[in-house]
């Protein structure tokens, strides 16, 4: 079974202030990443980028349009979201 990693600030997600500019670089970043980064939505709360590379994924829950939860699978997932962690002084947990 693989790992996940819940991303969440010291705060609760409501709370969180930048939680739509953090979104907004996630989507910013991978969009424009050539292609190595899929795109999929199963459902209108749920948006989840898998790495091309090495099948990692940043799994991204919305109420409306405001980010809620925030989970990834180790590997470039993790590597790529990492700066945005240690910028937004955000916690990783593995679960």
């Amino acid at each position: 079974m693989t790992a996940s990693i819940e991303i969440k600030p010291r705060t609760s997600w409501a709370d969180f202030a930048e939680a739509d500019e953090l979104s907004q670089l996630i989507w910013d970043g991978l969009s424009e990443a050539d292609g190595a980064w899929h795109y999929m939505n199963f459902t209108s709360d749920m948006s989840i980028w898998e790495s091309r590379h090495d099948g990692s994924a940043i799994t991204m829950y919305y109420q409306g349009e405001r980010l809620t939860e925030l989970l990834l699978t180790p590997g470039l997932a993790y590597d790529y979201l990492l700066p945005l962690v240690l910028r937004f002084k955000l916690i990783a947990t593995i679960t």
